[in-house]
C-alpha cells in the first residue's frame, strides 16, 4: 500500500512538472520569439557598422558674434552593419538636426569662456540620432575631425 501511494505521488509530481515545462515552453514560443511567435527583436548581424556623414560647418561664437566656422566630420557607429540603409535613408534629417543642435549650443554658450565639451555634443547627437532613426540603431557618435575654416 505504501508503494501505491508513493507511485501515485510520483506520477502527480511528474505530471505537474510536465505541465510546468509545457507552460513555460508555450509562453516562450508565443511571447519570447519562438518559431511561431513574433520575434522580440529582428535578427541582425553582430558586426558593427559605420556611416560617415559629410562634414558640416558649425559656427564658433565669441562675444555674441560668429568669430569663425569649424568643419565637423562625424561618423555614426551602428550596432549592426545591417542598419546602414536605414541611416542612409535618414541622412538629411540627421545632418539637419546635428547642425541645428550645434548652432543652438553655440548660441547658448556664447559670452562664456567655457569651451565646447565634446562628450556633451556626442551625447546630444546620439540622442538626436535615436529619435530620428530609432532606438538601438546608433551605438556611438564619433567625431572624426574638427577643422578651423576661418572666415
Amino acid at each position: 500500500m505504501a508503494k501505491k501511494k508513493s507511485r501515485k505521488k510520483l506520477f502527480i509530481i511528474a505530471g505537474l512538472v510536465l505541465i510546468g515545462v509545457v507552460g513555460v515552453v508555450g509562453y516562450q514560443m508565443t511571447m519570447g520569439g519562438g518559431k511561431d511567435g513574433e520575434p522580440s527583436k529582428p535578427s541582425v548581424s553582430s558586426d558593427l557598422g559605420y556611416v560617415g556623414l559629410d562634414p558640416f560647418l558649425a559656427p564658433v561664437i565669441e562675444g555674441r558674434r560668429i568669430s569663425k566656422y569649424v568643419a565637423v566630420g562625424i561618423i555614426l557607429e551602428l550596432y549592426s552593419k545591417d542598419h546602414k540603409p536605414l541611416v542612409y535613408k535618414n541622412m538629411t534629417p540627421l545632418r539637419n538636426a546635428f547642425i541645428e543642435d550645434f548652432v543652438f549650443q553655440a548660441q547658448m554658450n556664447s559670452g562664456t569662456t567655457q569651451s565646447i565639451l565634446l562628450h556633451r555634443v556626442k551625447s546630444r547627437f546620439r540622442t538626436l540620432a535615436n529619435r530620428i532613426v530609432g532606438d538601438d540603431i546608433v551605438k556611438e557618435v564619433l567625431i572624426a575631425n574638427v577643422m578651423d575654416r576661418g572666415f
